[in-house]
């Protein structure tokens, strides 16, 4: 099959998955689960849930080695995950409930065990992808499926949020627990659905002999190699240093600059408009010139985004405008990110360098917003704005206090490329 058809179907199966995936999770899942009325430190649970459970993704290659086929670990695990997820909106019927169970843990339960399946199903995947196409075409290839992603999240996902709103505010209250059970499958059937575009695919065996060492010897392996060392301390950090920030952005946004979520909508708009250019722009630069100076060059640009919360008032909220506009560069780092996350694993077994990287560093991201969040109800609470805390002749409240902190860990992540070896230059000759 052609490069250009592989690509068409994997773009279409992105873009199913994607519509799925926003019908069912989010702020629409937080919404349904809430009306449980859970406790913050419970609700704060089942919000990391997904990020803890995707670190299964770290066992992918003793699945494999069992199983034989990523295609096969991918599609299973897929179905098997969004089977679990049905927990879900069963929930929202008091005659389906576990006698003496509080729902809501079987809500967590059910993320739990769906985000499990779907980290190690993901992995499965890109390892699977990273085979199926020359590396030399890598750029180009996965910056298509970005940009199928990000179109539906920018079209779709606006569109049924608004929609969905309007739908559930005309229903009576008895009604709206069959919306939420008629949305959610909904977005389960087309997240399955995305296996179909991609079933003519050939379950491509490895490039290369996969490596005999155990899995523990190979996590040893790969920590000892400098390069992927320093990349992946590198994402942890900034994963990190976006996660501690993740509360006091959303509470900042709407309990002190009081925004409406039309304005929300608007500046998100802007984000992913600006992030599909720039994800074909990456993709061409990653195919050219390797991805470690690109992504290097987009997160030190990508770092003052915070100086703009950390001026913004009520009075000046639009400032807000610019940082989603410089967000817009995550186009280029998502893409750069991934990219060199395969090219510094070795051929074909791939998927625990991968995860090391991707699914420790959204547990890492998880951990810090739980943290971030506790810090800043913490500095609320002491009035840190009285307390006069002043940096350069400027005064800092609680959320700029966070916010400086964030901003010095996002400033400082790049600094760990610069001892990294971008490999793919020298792996061009082993492109399939």
């Amino acid at each position: 099959m052609s490069l250009a058809g592989i690509t068409r179907r994997v773009v279409v199966g992105q873009m199913l998955f994607t519509a799925g995936h926003a019908l069912s999770s989010g702020g629409f899942l937080y919404y349904f689960a809430n009306e449980f009325r859970p406790s913050a430190a419970l609700f704060a649970l089942l919000q990391v849930m997904p990020e803890v459970a995707e670190t299964a993704g770290l066992f992918v290659r003793p699945l494999l080695q069992a199983v034989g086929s990523r295609k096969r670990i991918w599609m299973a695990l897929l179905i098997a995950g969004r089977v679990a997820a049905l927990g879900i909106p069963v929930m929202a019927f008091p005659e389906l409930r576990p006698a003496g169970v509080d729902p809501f843990w079987i809500i967590v339960a059910s993320v739990g065990v769906w985000y499990a399946c779907q980290g190690l199903s993901y992995v499965a995947y890109l390892s699977w992808l990273s085979d199926l196409v020359p590396e030399r075409r890598w750029g180009r290839f996965f910056a298509a499926r970005q940009m199928g992603m990000l179109a539906v999240t920018l079209v779709a996902t606006n569109v049924v949020s608004f929609a969905r709103e309007r739908w559930l505010r005309s229903l009576p209250e008895d009604v709206r627990d069959w919306s939420f059970v008629v949305i959610f499958i909904a977005g389960g059937v087309l997240a399955v659905a995305s296996i179909l575009p991609l079933l003519s695919l050939p379950d491509v065996a490895a490039r290369s002999r996969p490596s005999a060492l155990p899995s523990l010897s190979m996590l040893s392996a790969a920590l000892a190699d400098r390069s992927y060392r320093l990349f992946v301390v590198h994402g942890w950090w900034l994963a990190s240093a976006q996660g501690l920030s993740q509360a006091a952005l959303y509470k900042y946004q709407v309990d002190v600059l009081h925004l409406p979520i039309s304005i929300y909508y608007g500046m998100t708009s802007l984000m992913l408009v600006l992030q599909l250019p720039l994800a074909m722009v990456a993709g061409r630069l990653s195919d050219r010139y390797g991805d470690r100076r690109p992504l290097l060059l987009a997160l030190f640009a990508i770092s003052p985004a915070l100086l703009c919360w950390m001026a913004a008032t009520p009075e000046t909220w639009w400032l807000l405008f610019g940082a989603y506009a410089l967000w817009g560069l995550f186009g280029i780092i998502n893409l750069c990110q991934q990219n060199l996350a395969l090219r510094l694993a070795p051929p074909s077994d791939n998927t625990l360098h991968f995860a090391l990287f991707r699914q420790i560093g959204g547990l890492l991201a998880g951990l810090a917003g739980l943290c971030g969040g506790l810090w800043l109800d913490v500095l609320l609470r002491q009035d840190a704005l009285a307390s006069g805390v002043t940096i350069a002749g400027w005064t800092l409240g609680p959320f700029q206090i966070v916010f400086g902190a964030s901003l010095l860990g996002r400033v400082t992540a790049p600094l760990w490329l610069l001892g990294v070896s971008d490999e793919s230059r020298q792996r061009q000759g082993r492109a399939i």
